[in-house]
């Protein structure tokens, strides 16, 4: 049941690049303390990890927590080139930095918003690279604690640098469901994209320090990136093995909440009538079982015509990082996931995860499309501007 619902196997046509036959290549990865070859770690590399097979698989294997850990052993016993290593160390250690990220979301904002795009386009090595350049949502945002909250907000990474306004829509649709949000300004990186690169170690620091961070209350903590949510539910997991924060990493995961599980359908109004489609983030829908909680929410607004494409639940090719790894395989999914997209004549399109932004805003630029690509809390802050 897995095989159909693996987005690289339907793009690659390999058993070795499916679900279960990936189990069987960390089988033997596991078997011995040998160096794996080069063909093995390359089939475990081209896995997206959207965990689909999870939610077709009847015994309900956890995939995506064996491939982390699949991943991990890869990085313990294979060497990197030079170049591949550093460029590695280089990107997770800037997504975990704050300076260095916030470096790197202007150099990026100032590159998508200068004529070097247009000119990049025409240079086949970097034009895929430089269509999913972001440009900023206004200021980037910055966590401010709050006495008397009863909800804190985990701000994440590139959300906070790159989705500022987005980032604010979340507090204000948060608050204006009568809570009081306190995002606390010592939380860091969630350790999403090092649990799937293979660097536990530096996962599991990372989660620590969110515990250290969000112990203040025992309040629920609203994230609203999908990867992101699933990394951190799954804490418990992550610390499983670390006697000194294993309950505390579980207490944790237990108020980790969906920013969609958190807000109930309240009336507004678009200023014309908008067909929306809603992109099921992978982390969003596999990892965290959310499919109906962001549609009730659209649903709830006047105007706002909700229409379904087809395979709403197959991978968009973002994935983290994968859409830079693996090029030719994210430009397939993509091009599959934009072409169902137009099919559905959408005035808006929403999605809950800033790698799905990007990259579906990207394929529709490249076939000429002009439709809007936000996430749900912005649309939902204010209907009316779209």
């Amino acid at each position: 049941m897995c095989l159909n619902d693996c987005p690289t196997y339907r793009v690659l046509g390999n058993e070795a690049d499916s679900p279960r036959g990936r189990v069987q290549l960390i089988r033997t990865l596991v078997a011995t303390e040998a160096v794996p070859s080069d063909d093995l770690a390359a089939h475990l590399d081209a896995c997206l990890v959207c965990r689909a097979c999870e939610t077709v698989c009847p015994p309900g294997v956890p995939f995506g927590r064996i491939m982390e850990g699949a991943r991990e052993v890869l990085a313990e016993r294979r060497k990197l080139g030079r170049v591949r290593g550093f460029l590695t160390r280089l990107g997770l250690g800037t997504i975990a930095d704050h300076g260095r990220l916030a470096l790197a979301a202007r150099a990026a904002d100032f590159y998508a918003r200068s004529p070097l795009p247009a000119i990049s386009r025409r240079i086949a090595p970097v034009a895929w690279l430089s269509s999913l350049a972001p440009k900023r949502e206004g200021a980037p945002y910055r966590p401010a604690e709050k006495e008397n909250a009863d909800v804190c907000f985990f701000a994440g990474c590139v959300m906070r640098e790159s989705f500022g306004e987005s980032e604010r829509a979340t507090v204000r649709v948060v608050e204006r469901g009568g809570h009081r949000v306190s995002a606390p300004v010592e939380q860091v990186c969630c350790g999403a994209l090092h649990a799937h690169s293979g660097d536990g170690d530096e996962a599991r620091r990372l989660a620590r320090y969110n515990i250290d961070a969000f112990a203040g209350s025992e309040n629920p903590i609203a994230v609203n990136a999908a990867g992101c949510g699933a990394h951190m539910k799954a804490y418990g997991d992550v610390l499983a093995d670390d006697p000194a924060w294993r309950e505390r990493a579980r207490t944790f995961a237990s108020r980790v909440r969906d920013l969609t599980e958190l807000l109930k359908p309240t009336p507004s109004r678009t200023k014309r009538p908008l067909r929306v489609v809603y992109q099921d983030a992978c982390h969003l829908v596999h990892g965290q079982r959310i499919r109906q909680q962001p549609r009730t929410l659209l649903r709830a607004t006047l105007g706002v015509t909700l229409v379904e494409i087809t395979d709403a639940e197959r991978c968009c090719g973002s994935a983290g990082v994968y859409n830079l790894t693996h090029p030719e395989v994210s430009a397939e999914l993509q091009g599959q996931k934009v072409a169902s997209i137009l099919a559905a004549r959408p005035d808006v399109v929403v999605s809950g995860n800033p790698g799905c932004i990007l990259q579906i805003a990207a394929g529709l630029r490249a076939v000429g499309s002009a439709v809007p690509v936000v996430h749900l809390a912005r649309f939902l802050d204010d209907p009316a501007a779209f």
